[in-house]
């Protein structure tokens, strides 16, 4: 069987989203009977033995304008490689770059998604409102300006536009959709998405070894992006910090948000007390390191990777009462949920645990012992493979 993999950021320098693509393209290459490709997209085209990368213009305005409307040359391009490896099944994941040429260019072919994020239920991908609240069901006629938050009208009438593009070629042209979350699923399905199965994503370790909580010591990992909700994750750490000036935060990872929060902590004069050490491509030592995770999202997540990375390091999570976060973390047991829009949560969440390190071990190995009841990577691969072979038939 010829699996081809096709994503829009084909580097492993991304998110989650980028993590579980080439973890599932690693583990396909050891699997009997398979054969697997990848193509993407870069800032800079190459070519190796398994893999294709297109450049993607550097114009923002270009990249949104082939996002909503047909590019020949790509479709071309991508039409032209597809053709030549012939595969038996088609795996897309994320595709906002020229998703209508990439959408018409695997046509003929078995193809299946999986589904990161909810860029197909919302134009904006957060999936809450103007007030930041969660959307319920996913953008309807009843809350059609409610998720248009901060954009302009010209610049929200264009993510609608591509938004309703964008599903309607989804709907024609892939046989199955994987979503990493119960939630998700439900999501789809109340908005007439046939043919989905939730599978869990893998587990970025099978066995780890477990150290001492490091006291006082608070750890982000993920973009520095707004919807992360990191701004609000610095209020409140310095709000924490008021309160007790042993505490420490490390933030790994980059984004557009980065500048602006590091200017912020500058004024604070917190330098100190708050780290920015860039993205980190294995973060072992950094669980290790910590007393807890923070996942201050205020967008809605698909899954939230870092979670189940920090229970498998015994570490409990302090997360966001929103999305899959509420299904992943046990309030009170394998960790603390808290509003991100209620100020003093966050802060309350990281001094009860600052203050408390026995509840803090307590529910860190409470998490691995839920972290070991989700299913392990060979039998989430035979799940595809499952689907891989069910799909050549449709």
């Amino acid at each position: 069987m010829k699996i081809l993999l096709i994503t829009d950021n084909h580097t492993s320098q991304g998110g989650g989203a980028e993590k579980q693509f080439f973890m599932l393209k690693e583990l396909l290459k050891n699997h009997r009977d398979t054969t697997v490709f990848s193509l993407g997209f870069g800032t800079q085209a190459n070519k190796g033995h398994d893999f294709i990368i297109f450049k993607e213009t550097r114009s923002k305005i270009l990249r949104q304008l082939w996002r909503m409307f047909f590019n020949p040359v790509k479709y071309w391009q991508l039409r032209k490689a597809i053709t030549k490896i012939n595969p038996t099944v088609i795996h897309l994941h994320n595709i906002k770059k020229y998703t209508p040429a990439l959408l018409h260019a695997v046509r003929g072919y078995p193809t299946l998604q999986t589904v990161h994020d909810f860029s197909p239920l919302c134009p904006t991908q957060w999936n809450v409102h103007n007030d930041l609240q969660p959307c319920t069901r996913g953008i309807s006629l009843k809350c059609l300006w409610q998720h248009r938050r901060n954009y302009s009208f010209i610049s929200y009438i264009a993510l609608l536009y591509s938004f309703i593009r964008l599903r309607t070629f989804l709907k024609k042209s892939v046989a199955h959709f994987i979503v990493p979350s119960p939630l998700l699923e439900n999501y789809l399905r109340i908005n007439q998405f046939k043919n989905i199965s939730c599978i869990l994503p893998f587990m970025s370790k099978e066995e780890v070894r477990h150290e001492p909580i490091k006291k006082n010591h608070f750890l982000y990992i993920g973009q520095l992006e707004q919807q992360k909700g990191v701004s609000i994750l610095l209020n409140e750490f310095r709000y924490a910090l008021q309160k007790n000036n042993n505490l420490t935060l490390t933030l790994a990872g980059s984004g557009s948000q980065e500048n602006l929060l590091k200017k912020q902590v500058r004024k604070w004069n917190l330098e100190n007390k708050i780290h920015f050490i860039g993205w980190i491509e294995n973060p072992a030592a950094l669980y290790r390191q910590c007393s807890a995770l923070i996942f201050p999202s205020i967008g809605m997540e698909s899954f939230g990777l870092v979670i189940t990375e920090a229970m498998a390091y015994a570490r409990p999570v302090i997360g966001s009462h929103r999305g899959p976060t509420v299904w992943l973390v046990d309030h009170n047991k394998t960790g603390l949920l808290f509003d991100p829009l209620k100020t003093g949560e966050l802060a309350n969440a990281i001094l009860s645990l600052a203050d408390n390190p026995t509840l803090t071990e307590t529910l860190g190995k409470n998490a691995y012992e839920k972290w070991k009841k989700f299913p392990k990577n060979l039998t989430i691969l035979n799940q595809l493979i499952i689907l891989y072979k069910a799909i050549q038939t449709i």
